[in-house]
């Protein structure tokens, strides 16, 4: 048994516009943030290639992997820090939420162009014997949802549900450890665990789509603004697909931290958890925590607040 720790941390892109609140004054609090609470896995949202440098000059016992989502690998980014002194990247890539996820492009009425970026990763032994046998792969997927479109959100959704068993059973670099099948044909998926910034909360169509529960159809919020985790039945969307994903604020023995993940830099904007951590059913979620930490100058480092889960696997 293996345990995790995964931050997911939305840091607002560079904006020239941002006065005091600009990337360059914020961007040592990021790090020293990630730095503190020292996750084994850190999740980053929106940074662009100047950012993702910074992040990678203070942040040089983690990993940095992913690409920026335009097609000459700038823009915004979804990438994924790994702590190197526990884990290993055995696989890693991009896709885009759009019709065609193999190549950079932008559908269903999408502002921009979104992606995921994810990576598979194993520990490594250490020599106090605190980290588990390279036994324990893992799978972990981070997104950002579009801001404008709701129909974006429910389709990128959708098209998660069905990219993310399908990563966990791929197997990758090592794919013979990695991903097996039983006499019976049935395959055994590595534990999965897909972060980020969803841009609508729990009980939102988006959300209970990806948790395995049937949109709502009449009454409700389709894009919910309130923290409900939302009720339904697994695999009741006509497709004959399991859906397996779990909300590990919601599932968590120990919840820590406001109930919202968005702020102004000085305030926090109440019942708007945007950024979720979810699980599939082989992941115990331990405790789940939206961190509410300020930098040296009193304020929030990002207009959002970063959500950690500890995890066993």
């Amino acid at each position: 048994m293996n345990r995790v720790r995964v931050l997911s941390y939305n840091v607002r892109y560079d904006n020239r516009h941002d006065g005091h609140d600009a990337w360059y004054a914020r961007r040592d609090g990021v790090a020293d943030l990630v730095r503190f609470h020292r996750p084994d896995v850190v999740a980053f949202q929106e940074p662009l290639p100047d950012q993702r440098a910074d992040l990678r000059e203070r942040l040089p016992e983690y990993d940095l992997l992913g690409r920026g989502r335009k097609r000459d690998d700038g823009g915004e980014g979804c990438p994924i820090g790994v702590r190197t002194d526990r884990w290993r990247v055995t696989d890693d890539g991009t896709f885009w939420l759009s019709e065609t996820p193999a190549e950079p492009s932008t559908d269903w009425d999408a502002a921009h162009p979104r992606i995921a970026s994810w990576v598979r990763i194993r520990p490594r032994e250490g020599t106090d014997g605190s980290v588990a046998p390279a036994d324990s792969p893992l799978l972990v997927v981070n997104t950002h949802f579009d801001h404008v479109s709701a129909r974006a959100r429910r389709e990128s959704a959708r098209l998660l549900r069905e990219r993310v068993p399908e990563l966990a059973a791929a197997g990758g670099t090592d794919r013979a450890t990695d991903a097996t099948t039983d006499p019976a044909g049935v395959v055994d998926r590595v534990p999965q665990v897909l972060v980020g910034d969803f841009n609508c909360t729990a009980g939102s169509d988006p959300h209970r789509i990806l948790t395995g529960l049937e949109p709502r159809t009449n009454g409700g919020s389709t894009d919910g603004t309130g923290d409900d985790p939302g009720n339904g039945t697994p695999d009741e969307h006509g497709d004959g697909t399991v859906d397996t994903l779990r909300d590990a604020a919601a599932t968590a023995d120990v919840r820590h931290g406001p109930r919202t993940s968005l702020t102004d830099f000085s305030r926090q904007i109440d019942n708007r958890r945007i950024d979720h951590v979810l699980v599939s059913p082989d992941v115990d979620a331990e405790a789940f925590a939206t961190l509410a930490d300020r930098d040296d100058r009193g304020r929030y480092p990002s207009d959002h607040l970063p959500v950690l889960a500890r995890l066993r696997l």
